[in-house]
């Protein structure tokens, strides 16, 4: 009995058995639902371990800028840009596609390059040449680089311009994103490398023109093999900006304010515009409040702007001074309508007049002087303004006082914001609180003088206010923004006016005497319509050899005069004169009136 195994120890080892064979069964079942249900799991585990994702940029299209008809003026055109792919797709060697990229691209040294990005990151794609011609497009494809998958081409969008010198000054330009502008930008959520409006229409209106870029996510292994590409955001293009502007209009402007400053400097007596050098002009739709054509001379190229800037900003003529909206002028005589709306409002008589001896002689030691063209004797208001009577408003503008002229001045637009979404000057009027004020000064500004200094726009505006009976209206260039994909407007402007009490009994009489004065001119006597128009001649610093001052050559208009649509202002420095800026007047009204527009 003693040397009998006891029957438990057999139990035990049974047991034991039966676990181990369990253990090895569980075990194999793991190991084939990891082998087989799992493969794929696994094998993409095995892949992200051996791969390196990145983001693709792509660039979406700048919306396009057009005028009121849809003719275009600022457009994105297509160019391609290069990138390197690292780590090289299978059957390429970065070896070999780089001397190739140097050799295609002109030179280029994409080697120092690769050494760079490669010591940041493990994968990417490398930006080697941007904007490449179609020559190395071709040679590109014909050694095969592109086909191979080495390198990638991006399209994007550079802005363009059908015609570059139409509209310059108000469309401006685009440019990548400053230092000075990144803090501002990036509160935005745009990239470093955005390009965004810089100047103009272009910086106003960058949020309705820029579009959304999108976003490519691309997966691809240590080998080179591309394992997943996927979008993360469709790129949503610019919408299209259309302008008030009507190009023909603008084109007629432009040549017009050309023509007439190079027939006065080749055709005018000294002194009486043969020095004309610089010159601008606008057109607004009274209604509205749209700009319709603003022209300056000298102007530039947009095309060639970045290329020849230094010279551009060299020039001692100043083409890239927008002399519309940034230029200061006195008005000269062209500020009279403003003195005589002072006067109605005041309740004076438009028939009650004042006589003109050719002096003013109010004052013992300031006696300004009356070129009594046409007139002499009695003169009512509405004489005043046709012959621009210089004597009937020294007297008026002293028993007003200057400062009850310049609010008035100042309601109907001169020295106020115009509203325009482009830069500009302020301007100014002349005050009883000006450091340099004396009696005499009230009688030079009721001339349009003084230290008075406005802009051609605040003049468009002035005119525009004078045309409706006193609705000032807000400038604009934009009309609307349309959804470049559907067509849809997703943007409108509302126009905007304030109003300046008084109406007929007050603009009347103006009207009255501008249409006169327009008359009295042949070339504005014979336009397509009939317009109301004030002519002025301030004098400048500088002074003649024999004496006397040059001036400056200043009109406002409206027209048709019973029925008011557009509104203008010209100014020519040292033009010679106000009449001698009615030819542009003039050119104006063919254009518009004469079957040309409107």
């Amino acid at each position: 009995m003693g040397g009998r195994r006891p029957n438990g120890g057999r139990g035990r080892i049974a047991a034991l058995l039966v676990l181990c064979c369990a253990v090895f069964v569980l075990f194999f079942a793991r190991l084939a639902w990891m082998q087989f249900v799992r493969a794929d799991h696994y094998a993409e585990k095995a892949a992200e371990a051996s791969s390196a994702s990145y983001t693709v940029t792509q660039r979406a299209a700048r919306g396009a800028i057009t005028d009121r008809s849809g003719e275009v003026l600022a457009r994105d055109t297509t160019v391609y840009d290069l990138y390197l792919r690292i780590p090289a797709p299978p059957g390429t060697d970065l070896r070999e596609t780089v001397p190739a990229i140097e050799r295609l691209t002109g030179g280029k040294d994409v080697e120092t390059q690769l050494a760079a990005f490669s010591a940041a990151v493990s994968a990417g794609e490398l930006l080697v040449a941007e904007a490449l011609d179609r020559e190395t497009l071709t040679a590109l494809y014909r050694a095969g680089l592109v086909q191979s998958g080495a390198v990638r081409l991006a399209a994007r969008g550079v802005r363009t311009w059908p015609n570059g010198t139409l509209l310059p000054h108000a469309l401006g330009y685009t440019g990548a994103i400053t230092a000075e502008q990144w803090p501002g930008a990036q509160a935005r959520g745009l990239a470093m490398d955005s390009v965004i409006g810089q100047s103009g229409l272009e910086a106003a209106y960058d949020d309705l023109l820029r579009g959304q870029d999108g976003k490519v996510l691309v997966n691809a292994g240590l080998d080179g093999v591309l394992r997943a590409v996927s979008t993360l955001r469709e790129p949503e293009p610019g919408a299209t900006l259309v302008l008030t502007v009507d190009a023909a209009l603008q084109r007629t402007l432009q040549a017009a304010l050309q023509e007439r400053i190079t027939t006065l400097q080749t055709t005018a007596a000294p002194g009486a515009g043969r020095e004309v050098c610089a010159g601008a002009a606008v057109v607004v739709d009274v209604h509205t409040g749209g700009v319709l054509a603003a022209a300056n001379w000298p102007g530039y190229d947009l095309a060639g702007y970045r290329q020849n800037y230094a010279v551009l900003a060299a020039d001692a003529s100043a083409p890239l001074l927008d002399r519309a909206f940034q230029g200061l002028y006195a008005p000269g005589s062209a500020f009279k309508p403003a003195v005589a709306a002072a006067a109605l409002a005041a309740g004076y008589d438009p028939a009650a007049t004042v006589t003109c001896t050719g002096r003013y002689t109010y004052y013992s030691g300031y006696q300004p002087a009356c070129l009594q063209d046409r007139h002499s004797g009695p003169v009512d208001l509405r004489t005043a303004l046709q012959y621009s009577c210089n004597l009937y408003f020294y007297d008026t503008g002293r028993r007003l006082g200057v400062d009850a002229f310049s609010a008035m001045a100042q309601q109907l637009g001169l020295a106020q914001p115009t509203g325009a979404e482009l830069p500009q000057a302020a301007g100014r009027l002349t005050w009883t609180s000006d450091e340099n004020y004396q009696a005499g000064l009230t009688l030079m500004a009721a001339i349009g003088q003084g230290n008075t200094a406005v802009t051609p726009a605040q003049l468009a505006v002035y005119a525009a206010t004078l045309a409706t009976g006193g609705q000032r209206p807000t400038l604009h260039f934009a009309a609307r923004a349309d959804d470049a994909a559907t067509g849809q407007t997703v943007w409108r402007y509302t126009p905007q006016f304030t109003t300046v009490p008084g109406g007929e009994a007050v603009f009347g009489p103006i009207r009255d005497g501008m249409v006169r004065m327009a008359q009295s001119t042949r070339v504005l006597r014979e336009a397509p319509v009939p317009c109301a128009a004030k002519t002025g001649s301030p004098q400048l610093a500088d002074t003649l050899p024999g004496g006397g001052h040059y001036v400056n050559s200043v009109l406002i208009g409206y027209a048709p005069a019973d029925d008011p649509q557009i509104a203008v202002a010209v100014v020519l420095e040292y033009g010679g004169g106000g009449a001698n800026a009615a030819p542009v007047l003039r050119a104006v009204l063919d254009a518009w009136f004469g079957g040309g527009g409107g």
